[in-house]
């Protein structure tokens, strides 16, 4: 990330204060230099700036305390004692909070991240220009990623990257790995959006230091900070269909310590049925969350940091007929519902020993335990899920350049069982039973970053012991060459496992009526993803914008997902060998053309399919073309804000019911459909006043669930819908922040 502060520095301090030069360089955690970054004495108005090349040369001081503070914009502010050491080379972490340094920098909306990984950083300002209400819902102004409902009467949804389901990358919190499992699929919508300075998006291989899932790229969500956040925040908003949510943010800072504190509470709203198919448009939810995060840091002894995370999160959602009671109807094959009851605990903490000026020890570790129960129907479904997670990592720079080097170890231990069973079977289904999904998988890694010129290059390897399927190599490379000051190309190449879990991630097959088959065991998903990569940053006078065009290649060695298509009333899950790939090309444009207007545009192009017989069959519910647009306008003193977003999706191919009673039948395709959504919000010193409109135009499918005339039946499916459900939203709400 390339930013300029402009720094007035006083140079009238006493010459006799200072004597020799300290040297050194300031780096991201990456070894890239942070050119204009800051050096300065503490006590003292005296500092210098870092040139392009990161490095620095200042006066040392003689009298009063030596400690060299250490800053640069959207960077966390770090310091050294100086002691006798006269050459130091700094490593300055990522704030995550450039968006809330100046209101007016819209600029910082969105900004690609000066690394070797392709990493696009979406920051409050751009999250704030919509509802957001969750991290679901945070992604309605962002092309790369897409957030798919896969069950309608719960309103499940799954965070999908390159066109392909969710499953496929990681989804993490401040770095950790908590959303998986049975809480993959509810996951997103429990992190309320509110709680959120920055998501980190990166498409395809990433580093293996975090593992060897991240197929298809990663989704990292940052908290706000105890830094540089507002100290109070307050937000409450309510929609025309009656659901409200309220949030509160708090920050204490005392001593070395820092405290983040978000409370979060979510209402369910009335009975909507608009398209009168006797099914509430709506699902029911009540939620709350609480998440609290601690963070040492001592300015005086750099040696230690660290940080501790606590998060808990309850959950009630239901959906089904509009005169669905779960108390009176619960499975009696009356009345249909689906009703999921959630409760979760969960963990992180990170360490960071300094054990040489170049060299630290990094220690991180989570755990969640999850407990859920669920009804679809007449179908009982309960998860009980414990997962930990503990990474050791030796990090090293060496070299005139501040190579780097990481090497350590890993362990995943998760202990999982699902049961399944019948209030009522009238439709002979097979699949009752109970589900261990447990495995202890220990993991070796090791990473290196090299800087050569105008190239970066990084490569990694790992290996983990998965049980009985023995050890898998995870190899990943990336390369990044700087063309020119304005001209980035980025390849990338690597391998992915991932464990399935297969009836809480993939809900579908539990929504619908169908039989389930599974044919043998379930080994690991491997895929091998290959990725390329431009990004352009023109100027035209005073208007700055930039073109990012990206293609991805993803071919599976093994995949498993559900076959709808085989035979009718059932669903297959098996080991699929056969070739199985994905491609997605993505083409971004925006411009700045000040700081009160800015635009963008994208496309996405997205082709998933699999040989059958000697045939490439399409995946259902994909579609093959995207397009988004969106714009923002502020008044010049930002007391008005405007933000507009269209969205248009092309066909997708639905699943097969050819031979299905005429009643049931389906098209081959979907049509293309355009959403529309704008919102307005008006700002005071303290308050925000915020309205808005979800699809204006009122598009929605008609009938998205398949028999819901009749619910109990063989053709009941609730995982069939391909577009909007809910119709035309409006939502108003209000922000208070007082830093």
């Amino acid at each position: 990330m390339k930013l300029h502060i402009i720094l007035f520095i006083s140079i009238f301090s006493s010459c006799q204060l200072f004597g020799q030069n300290i040297t050194g360089t300031v780096t991201n955690i990456f070894g890239e230099p942070l050119t204009g970054a800051t050096v300065q004495w503490q006590g003292s108005d005296y500092g210098v700036s870092t040139e392009t090349d990161g490095s620095f040369v200042i006066s040392d001081k003689k009298e009063g305390e030596r400690i060299l503070f250490f800053s640069y914009l959207g960077f966390k502010t770090d310091s050294v004692n100086a002691g006798t050491i006269t050459n130091w080379n700094v490593q300055l972490i990522e704030d995550n909070t450039l968006s809330t340094i100046d209101i007016t920098a819209k600029s910082q909306a969105t900004r690609y991240v000066d690394g070797v990984i392709k990493t696009e950083a979406i920051g409050t300002r751009e999250l704030e220009r919509a509802a957001c209400c969750s991290l679901a819902g945070c992604f309605s102004t962002n092309a790369s990623v897409d957030a798919q409902t896969t069950n309608v009467v719960t309103d499940a949804k799954e965070l999908r990257i390159l066109g392909l389901s969710g499953v496929y990358n990681q989804v993490l919190i401040d770095g950790m790995p908590l959303v998986q499992g049975a809480s993959f699929t509810f996951g997103a919508g429990s992190i309320p959006g509110t709680m959120i300075q920055e998501i980190f998006v990166s498409k395809g291989a990433n580093s293996v230091i975090q593992g060897y899932e991240s197929i298809t790229g990663q989704i990292n969500i940052m908290p706000k900070s105890a830094e540089k956040s507002e100290r109070i925040f307050l937000n409450a908003l309510t929609n025309s269909f009656g659901v409200s949510q309220y949030n509160a943010n708090y920050i204490l800072k005392k001593n070395k310590w820092n405290n983040f504190t978000s409370v979060h509470a979510t209402l369910p709203g009335g009975e909507v049925d608009g398209d009168n198919d006797g099914f509430q448009d709506v699902t029911k939810v009540k939620r709350f969350s609480i998440f609290n995060k601690w963070i040492y840091d001592n300015p005086e002894n750099q040696k230690l940091k660290s940080q501790i995370g606590l998060r808990f999160w309850s959950e009630n959602r239901v959906g089904g007929q509009t005169n669905y009671d779960q108390n009176t109807h619960e499975a009696s094959g009356e009345i249909y519902g689906q009703a999921i009851n959630i409760n979760q605990a969960d963990f992180y903490t990170k360490l960071n020993y300094k054990l040489a000026d170049l060299t630290s020890l990094i220690w991180v570790s989570s755990g969640f335990v999850h407990d859920q129960n669920s009804i679809y129907g007449q179908k009982y479904y309960k998860s009980d899920q414990k997962n930990l997670y503990s990474n050791l990592v030796l990090d090293h720079n060496f070299g005139e350049d501040q190579h780097n080097w990481k090497t350590g170890m890993s362990i995943r231990k998760n202990d999982m069982t699902e049961n399944i069973d019948f209030a009522a079977n009238p439709l002979n289904w097979s699949y009752a039973g109970t589900y261990e999904n447990d495995y202890f998988i220990p993991g070796v890694f090791t990473e290196g970053t090299f800087y050569l010129d105008k190239i970066t290059l990084m490569g990694g390897i790992r290996a983990d012991k998965h049980g009985d399927f023995g050890w898998k190599a995870t190899p990943r490379m990336l390369i990044r060459a700087e063309i020119s000051e304005n001209t980035d190309i980025r390849l990338s190449a690597g391998k992915g496992f991932r464990r399935v879990h297969l009836f809480s991630e993939r809900v579908g097959i539990l929504a619908s009526n169908r039989d389930i088959i599974i044919e043998n065991q379930l080994e690991p998903e491997e895929a091998i993803n290959l990725g390329l990569n431009l990004v352009q940053k023109f100027k035209i006078g005073n208007i700055n914008s930039s073109i990012s065009a990206d293609g991805y290649l993803t071919m599976f060695q093994n995949q498993v997902f559900p076959d709808f298509d085989r035979e009718i009333g059932k669903v297959f899950i098996n080991n699929f060998y056969d070739k199985s790939e994905s491609r997605s090309i993505q083409l971004e444009n925006k411009w700045e053309f000040s700081q009160q207007v800015d635009f963008k545009w994208s496309y996405n192009y997205l082709w998933a399919a699999r040989e059958m017989e000697g045939e490439m069959i399409v995946l259902p519910l994909v579609p093959s073309h995207k397009l988004l647009a969106q714009t923002s306008l502020s008044t010049k003193d930002d007391k008005w804000q405007a933000d507009f977003t269209i969205k248009w999706t092309g066909t997708k191919r639905l699943p097969d019911t050819e031979n299905f009673p005429d009643l049931y039948k389906q098209p081959t395709e979907s049509p293309a459909y355009t959403g529309l959504d704008m919102q307005i919000t008006k700002r005071w010193t303290k308050f925000e006043l915020y309205a808005g409109v979800e699809n204006i135009t009122n598009f929605r499918q008609a009938f998205p669930i398949l028999g819901s005339e009749d619910p109990f039946g063989p053709f009941f499916d609730s995982s069939f819908n391909w577009g909007p459900t809910k119709g035309r939203e409006f939502y108003l709400g209000f922000r208070y922040k007082a830093f």
